[in-house]
């Protein structure tokens, strides 16, 4: 029917204004749309990609955190602690040790590697007694050596009353049934009941608290050194903790079920909305799409967990090694004396004066004032005032 005049477009259309296409601007701007789509979802998933990257960051900040209480307590260890007997130093080394033994053990259980037995750890624990610790990087399982919780042995049994009445159901719903009884008779029983693996770094810890203990009992400390080694013991103890968070809160599956549900359904539906428009084009556009979008999350699931052995995750390997070689350079010697090398014949103190330590010793001591006195130098005057500028 012609338009009649002084009528608008939607006159007599059964259509809502929401729903309708003709009259509107949508075919012409339908392309601006697509290319803000495409903007918003590299801006969604660049956001996503710096969460999972926080991860990483944090991981390695906590590691020099760790290796900086590594460092504090070796030295602490090695120079502060007294040695009255060949008894100290032997003690002194062995603790030593498990600092080290410390560092490659997070370094396993970060990888949830439980055991003694690695190659770069296993000389360094085969003294300690080997207890078992709750862990919190793997689901527990249930104990070996306890009478297991009633309620698991209650729904076996109801579960095995029904075989000779129908044993046809009962092959097929046996996995079904036991993991529903095995999961209710966990949600209703106690700590003690399951296993978990090892904890070594808390166990490490322990013993290196016993020394930093013995040490205080003996007096072979003083207080404030003994509050500098009790503080690095607690830090990495906090390191420990913030790396069981990092690897014990992954991104929740919900997002990442809609986050891959989301990029995969506008990454297909971009072909058809740009194929009328670029024609064989598309191709190429639509690869560059996938590559960016797909590319940065996949990166963000790669770095997720920085802990494992892959090109991308920390190099947590080289960190042990340099932790071991600054520890075995540092403990290679006895512990530096100040007579040995303040008083050497190669140290000149007085820039002005060619005399040793050693022989500035036996001078009196108004002498060596004046020596530093003469040494002095005057300390050059700096006009910081600004110039004036002339009147032109």
């Amino acid at each position: 029917m012609p338009r009649k005049y002084g009528a608008t477009v939607y006159v007599r259309n059964k259509w809502p204004l929401m729903l309708r296409i003709k009259g509107t601007v949508l075919l012409r701007i339908w392309w601006q749309v697509i290319v803000i789509g495409i903007y918003s979802t590299a801006v969604f998933l660049i956001h996503n990609y710096t969460s999972w990257k926080m991860n990483y960051s944090l991981g390695r900040r906590l590691w020099s955190q760790m290796t900086l209480g590594i460092r504090n307590l070796t030295r602490c260890i090695w120079v502060c602690v007294a040695e009255n007997e060949t008894r100290d130093l032997l003690e002194k080394k062995s603790a030593v040790n498990l600092l080290v033994a410390f560092a490659f053990s997070t370094k396993h259980y970060l990888r949830e590697e439980y055991g003694y037995n690695y190659d770069d750890m296993a000389e360094l624990l085969l003294h300690i007694p080997k207890y078992a610790l709750p862990t919190s990087t793997q689901p527990m399982d249930w104990r070996s050596d306890v009478h297991q919780v009633h309620q698991l042995d209650s729904l076996r049994h109801q579960s095995h009353m029904h075989v000779h009445e129908n044993p046809e159901k009962h092959r097929k719903s046996t996995h079904s049934t036991q993991g529903r009884a095995r999961r209710h008779a966990k949600s209703q029983s106690l700590a003690y009941d399951f296993l978990t693996p090892t904890n070594i770094p808390i166990e490490l810890s322990y013993y290196i608290g016993s020394y930093i203990k013995s040490c205080s009992n003996k007096e072979l400390v003083d207080a404030s050194t003994l509050s500098v080694m009790n503080t690095a013991l607690v830090s990495l103890i906090d390191c420990l903790t913030g790396f069981e968070r990092i690897l014990r809160t992954p991104i929740p599956l919900a997002y990442s079920i809609h986050l891959q549900h989301a990029t995969w359904i506008y990454l297909l539906a971009a072909p058809f909305q740009l194929i009328g428009s670029m024609g064989a084009f598309v191709i190429p556009a639509c690869m560059l799409a996938a590559f960016t979008l797909l590319g940065i999350l996949g990166i963000g699931y790669e770095i997720e967990n920085p802990f494992n052995d892959d090109y991308n995750d920390l190099p947590l390997d080289d960190f042990c090694k340099v932790i071991k070689a600054e520890v075995d350079s540092m403990v290679a010697r006895r512990a530096p004396v100040p007579s040995e090398w303040v008083f050497s014949e190669r140290n000149f103190p007085l820039a002005g004066s060619k005399l040793s330590a050693k022989e500035l010793l036996d001078m009196p001591l108004e002498s060596i004032h004046e020596l530093m006195a003469e040494d002095r130098h005057p300390i050059p005057t700096v006009n910081y005032s600004r110039p004036v500028a002339a009147n032109i």
